[in-house]
């Protein structure tokens, strides 16, 4: 991969961790400035708790996808970006473009899923 390439991977990656931020920042405000469960009664209980739940997984997976971001951006600085962490092969370029975090190519990101890596 050449420099070219790796700026453009860089910048992508660099734009989306801090618009991942902004909104990681966001939902955690909204979750704690959510009520207790204890300030739910009747009929709402239960919709409010479940908005919560959602709105706390929402939060957990910004936090994952701000990880793989970030460690795409240090596999860059190393100089292992589209390598497969799994196999050592090249990550195609299709693959990086759509999903710029990744570090698996998708035979062994099937693999990790079914839980064989």
């Amino acid at each position: 991969m050449n420099t070219k390439q790796l700026d453009s991977y860089r910048k992508l990656l660099n734009d989306q961790l801090a618009s991942l931020g902004d909104a990681a920042q966001l939902h955690q405000k909204q979750l704690d400035e959510s009520h207790t469960t204890s300030d739910f009664v009747g009929g709402d209980r239960a919709a409010e708790l479940e908005n919560m739940e959602v709105d706390s997984s929402v939060a957990e997976s910004e936090i994952n996808l701000t990880k793989k971001i970030q460690h795409a951006l240090e596999r860059i600085n190393n100089g292992t970006y589209g390598t497969c962490e799994g196999c050592q092969g090249e990550i195609p370029a299709a693959r990086l473009e759509a999903k710029p975090s990744v570090s698996l190519c998708l035979p062994c990101q099937e693999k990790h899923e079914a839980g064989a890596v």
